[in-house]
């Protein structure tokens, strides 16, 4: 029984060393909107059919009654043996993502499904810093990987690893990216799921304020009206030093 015990542990290993997986990509636009793509993949014995079919259920659930969101694609596909979780959501205003999904409802126990969603999306907080928006995300895997894989599971995880990339319209201010690429305008963000036993998960950047079209517009209107405004004046001022030059004309005449 003890070898048993020692070879499944060993196939655990392999298995989890390689197969979870986790890939966000997010595209933030010069108008505040913004668009997030996510693929999770995770071995089919850890994560059954019902359980997919749960998350696909809960997912819905919590991104549907966001009025600021819109559930583009939600699905689960089952691929050589492995979950794959795909999420794709589009919103107006970026700052919509603030608090979304930290706390469970107070007086409900949250289903498996229900603790994976809320795991993997974390807390987002965003913060304006002058004509700047900071905004920060943390994601906490470890009490998800203790509670469904065992105290110091972390070890087993190996290369597994979570990946987040996040495309600006300006050139990032600052961050605690991995790699930075685009001019500044990409970040992206590596983190082994190993290290999530220790730690949570930590982005953070600080961008330009995207302005809105009509601020540009209303600035163009009142740069208008300023230069209307000092032609007229100054087609006053010269027509009153004319008359006022006739009038001496007229008084030497005189």
């Amino acid at each position: 029984m003890k070898c048993l015990h020692s070879i499944f542990l060993a196939l655990l290993c392999v298995i989890l060393s390689s197969c979870i997986d986790g890939e966000e990509e997010v595209f933030i636009e010069a108008d505040g909107s913004a668009r997030v793509k996510a693929v999770y993949r995770v071995p089919g014995m850890l994560f059954s059919a019902e359980d997919a079919e749960a998350l696909r259920v809960s997912i819905e659930q919590e991104f549907g009654r966001e009025k600021t969101l819109r559930l583009v694609t939600n699905q689960v596909e089952n691929q050589k043996g492995k979950r794959v979780v795909i999420l794709e959501i589009e919103t107006d205003d970026v700052t919509a993502m603030e608090g979304r999904l930290a706390e469970h409802d107070p007086g409900v126990v949250p289903s498996k499904a229900d603790k994976i969603l809320h795991a993997i999306v974390g807390r987002i907080a965003v913060n304006m810093e002058g004509l700047s928006v900071n905004l920060t995300r943390k994601v906490d895997l470890r009490p998800l990987l203790e509670e469904y894989l065992g105290s110091g599971s972390a070890s087993m995880l190996g290369d597994s690893e979570f990946r987040y990339t996040v495309h600006l319209p300006e050139v990032a201010e600052k961050s605690n990216a991995h790699e930075v690429s685009n001019g500044g305008r990409t970040l992206k963000w590596s983190h082994k799921l190993v290290e999530c036993g220790r730690k949570p998960i930590t982005l953070s950047m600080t961008s330009p304020m995207p302005l809105p079209w009509w601020l540009y517009v209303v600035a163009a209107l009142l740069l208008l009206v300023m230069v209307w405004g000092a032609y007229v004046w100054i087609r006053k001022l010269r027509t009153g030093g004319i008359r006022q030059d006739t009038r001496l004309a007229r008084s030497s005449d005189a």
